[in-house]
């Protein structure tokens, strides 16, 4: 059995391979949003609930128990990975919380597919899940959410690592369209659409261009924003009501309050298919009630809209400033449900309607994430290799000083840098560094992310601080050799940069001898 998963901020969304189609259908989903994110500990029934099990009974009463936004909030901040939350009156880690609740859609999955009777092999052969692009200053580290979910999948699976891959969001989704595409019309030429995927917590945009004759996907470019999705459009909503009933704060009940944003999200819902609808809640006691339109949601989300549309510019001039465009904008992610978006896009672009396309909202990266693992991972023979073509989605390098006077970055890893047969990209460092001290005991080799193009010249790769890097928490920590304690000036070290396809960085320090003194791939502090 060959899965996809996609692992959303509000709603995961799993699907199988029955041949050649991919199916979502297998698994219960009373939402058609997917299956909710969401953990809660029921001390009543002394069990931990998952989904819409989160969201029955006297769900409301224990709202404060139930843990949101778990992926949001480890990208957020890589701390949080090991941030305490309470539920029930049990103490749980974020990084706990994840893969309670990826064991559970696993389980849920075979579970199901075992159910429907409709598939002779229910044992797990490969798991593609998806994650979003990353590209957001002070963000966690794609490399580290990416290594977390991988092997947490690995755990849960017991499936080698060659077998459990994490595929950016929008290439899921462009798989998905251009696979049913090609399926419908087998078109011959290359196709190249932009991935608009905005979910519940983050924005990815994607420029792909699909060769059917080799089967290859080449990311052009790419932008995000990890801070926008469809819980902002949420929270603007929510405000916008209460401002129009004359409520400048919230003061009735936690229990109230749950209710009050489940109402806002049947709002968002309703206007997404008429023009004006009501809401009804209880604040204090008290009930509620207002008529709200279509045109004052847009209006109070515009700033919203404009933001997400910058990211698309990002994008396009990512590719070329324009010379390199899409035939066809793609819309994904539930949140692309609300008519604005693509009315939005296309009055900002010029495209048409039908070029402008919203396809599967709320399936499409789950369904690409499967036939990624179909081509890839299938035991039946009918693996045949579905090629992702990337490239360095940010500039990597090191801190350190230059000619011996002030700090610089060295960069090794440039934007754009596609990557190799392997789907690896390394970079060896051309010139040895050294202490800057003979009294030093140790070295710091701290990573930072840019937007850096690389320059001309004898010094093309040294590049002033202050010029936007963002240190990303990678740090590797070199131990003098006691032989050359007192005299560290005298120790040279090469440094070397590997980024792969899963978007994992890793740092590498080799003597002059070529022995391994130095590595890290993990987030373990940032340097002073």
């Amino acid at each position: 059995m060959l899965i996809g998963i996609d692992f959303g901020t509000c709603y995961t969304t799993a699907a199988i391979m029955n041949g050649l189609i991919p199916v979502t259908t297998f698994m219960r989903d009373t939402t058609g949003m997917g299956i909710p994110t969401l953990f809660r500990y029921s001390s009543e029934e002394d069990r931990e609930l998952y989904g819409e099990e989160c969201l029955t009974g006297d769900s409301y009463r224990h709202s404060a128990d139930i843990v949101r936004n778990m992926k949001r909030t480890v990208r957020e901040d890589p701390s949080n990975l090991g941030k305490t939350v309470f539920s029930g009156g049990r103490e749980y880690t974020v990084g706990q919380v994840i893969e309670k609740y990826l064991t559970y859609m696993i389980s849920e999955v075979r579970a199901a597919a075992i159910r429907s009777g409709e598939y002779r092999n229910t044992e797990i052969e490969g798991v593609t899940i998806t994650a979003p692009v990353g590209i957001a200053d002070g963000q966690m580290l794609a490399s580290d959410y990416n290594r977390l979910i991988r092997d947490t999948v690995v755990r849960i699976t017991n499936l080698s690592q060659e077998n459990v891959r994490v595929l950016q969001e929008p290439v899921a989704a462009a798989i998905s369209y251009l696979y049913s595409e090609d399926i419908r019309t087998r078109y011959e030429g290359v196709q190249r659409i932009m991935v608009f995927d905005l979910g519940g917590g983050t924005l990815d945009v994607s420029l792909v261009e699909h060769d059917p004759a080799t089967r290859e996907y080449r990311i052009l470019s790419k932008a995000g924003d990890l801070e926008l999705g469809g819980n902002d459009w949420d929270s603007e909503l929510a405000s916008a009501v209460l401002g129009k009933l004359g409520i400048d704060t919230w003061n009735g009940s936690e229990e109230e309050h749950a209710r009050f944003m489940t109402s806002i999200t049947k709002l968002k819902t309703d206007l997404t298919l008429s023009d004006e609808s009501m809401i009804f809640f209880t604040m204090g006691g008290e009930d509620k009630y207002t008529r709200f339109s279509r045109s004052e949601f847009n209006g109070c989300t515009r700033h919203l809209l404009d933001r997400a549309l910058s990211v698309m510019d990002s994008a396009l001039e990512g590719a070329g400033n324009g010379d390199v465009l899409p035939h066809r904008i793609v819309l994904v992610g539930g949140s692309c449900n609300m008519p604005q978006i693509a009315e939005g896009i296309r009055e900002h672009t010029g495209y048409s309607e039908d070029e402008v396309c919203v396809y599967e909202p709320s399936k499409a990266i789950a369904k690409g994430a499967a036939v990624f693992s179909k081509f890839n991972y299938a035991i039946d023979g009918s693996a045949r290799g579905v090629k992702v073509l990337d490239s360095a989605s940010q500039t990597y390098g090191f801190r350190s000083r230059y000619n011996g006077e002030e700090h610089r970055i060295y960069n090794m890893i440039y934007k754009g840098t596609p990557f190799g047969d392997d789907d690896r990209i390394s970079v060896r460092s051309e010139s040895d560094f050294i202490p800057m001290r003979d009294d030093q005991t140790c070295v710091n080799f701290d990573i930072y992310e840019s937007e850096a193009i690389r320059g001309d010249g004898e010094d093309a790769d040294w590049f002033d601080m202050g010029c936007g890097e963002v240190a990303n928490g990678l740090r590797v920590t070199v131990q003098v050799p006691p032989e050359f304690i007192g005299r560290a000036r005298g120790f040279r070290m090469w440094v070397t940069l590997t980024l792969d396809s899963n978007g994992i960085l890793e740092i590498t320090v080799t003597d002059r001898a070529g022995n391994r003194i130095g590595f890290a791939s993990n987030i373990q502090g940032v340097g002073q």
